[in-house]
């Protein structure tokens, strides 16, 4: 026990110290050529310190920064929470078509709405109504009133529907006007660039109350884990649990989408990191897999800058192409039953 414990406080520390460490070199490396006491007089804001590297640490890095890591934390915490809600090791946020239901949202939203439009009713909150949209669509295709929900054909209902709604925004791109598409694609490839202050709030918001939440309930959680017949009969209410999580996995999906773009993966191999490292018990795996997820995005997302400086490379794109052992290795374990 003693050593259980001192193992799960140092992989805490050790992520509570990465994080700021990745989000510090998130914001100190750059297509800038800046120096090191420059970088550092920016940074603290002194009073020699020049405008405009103030402004690009300030206004452009930082905020970046600050998005990526809430969209990774937030990601993280919807497959956590989609996972053992399903009781489905593959379910994620983007196999399950919440991330594309909130992409068709936005990209129609830019491509057809006026712009005083959308900046009153608000991104997050659009792409919040596609992936809850998406996510019962998907329900919707696996539920049989005789058999309940079929968690294997939940998994295929939901390639079918993310499909669809990525043809969707194929569809209004193409279509769009020639100045709109170029953002559009940039955007759905996965990019924080253009973050400003304001844009951080509704994450910001959002996931420390959904985390602090999840980490209440963690034992009920645990207890859905048994199946739903024990959890009900440990007083668990499975229904209004399983739909209260459902919309806020849908949420923060839509609010990463809105933040950041599609990225795909973090919600799927993210929570099995955390389980390997730490096991399955909710109240150390959420914590611990909202720290990894916003490591994992930040250092991500700092790659898409240096990699081919200064040209940078889409974040869905990059991330998809480090998660893609991993996901191999989940489906390995899957079918062995670990």
């Amino acid at each position: 026990m003693e050593n259980r414990r001192g193992r799960t406080s140092a992989l805490f520390s050790a992520a509570a110290l990465a994080l700021p460490l990745a989000g510090l070199a998130g914001v100190y490396w750059g297509t800038a050529d800046l120096t090191w006491n420059a970088r550092l007089d920016a940074l603290l804001r002194l009073p020699h310190a020049e405008r405009h590297l103030v402004l690009i640490i300030w206004e452009w890095r930082l905020p970046r920064v600050l998005m990526v890591a809430l969209v990774g934390g937030a990601l993280a915490l919807s497959g956590v929470l989609m996972q053992a809600m399903l009781r489905n090791p593959l379910a994620d946020p983007y196999l399950l078509g919440l991330s594309s239901g909130a992409s068709a949202a936005a990209t129609a939203a830019i491509v057809w709405l006026p712009a005083t439009l959308v900046a009153a009713v608000g991104m997050p909150l659009l792409a919040f109504a596609g992936a809850m949209l998406a996510f019962l669509v998907t329900l919707g295709l696996a539920y049989s009133p005789t058999r309940g929900l079929d968690r294997l054909v939940l998994i295929l209902a939901g390639i079918a529907v993310s499909l669809f709604f990525q043809a969707i925004s194929a569809f209004f791109i193409h279509i769009a006007d020639p100045h709109v598409t170029q953002a559009a694609l940039q955007w759905l490839m996965g990019s924080a660039a253009g973050t400003t202050w304001g844009d951080l709030i509704p994450l910001a918001l959002a996931l420390p109350l959904l985390v602090a939440l999840s980490y209440w309930l963690a034992p009920m959680l645990d207890a859905v884990l048994l199946g739903d017949e024990r959890a009900t009969a440990l007083g668990v209410p499975v229904a209004w649990l399983r739909a209260g999580f459902f919309t806020g996995a849908a949420l923060l999906t839509g609010l990463s989408v809105a933040g950041a773009g599609i990225v795909g993966f973090v919600g799927l191999v993210v929570p099995h990191m955390a389980r390997l490292l730490i096991g399955a018990t909710h109240r150390r795996l959420i914590p611990l897999a909202v720290l990894l997820g916003a490591i994992v995005l930040v250092v991500v997302d700092l790659l898409c800058r240096i990699v081919l400086a200064p040209e940078e490379l889409p974040l869905g794109v990059l991330l998809a192409l480090f998660a893609a052992p991993p996901f191999i290795l989940i489906l390995r374990r899957v079918r062995r039953g670990v």
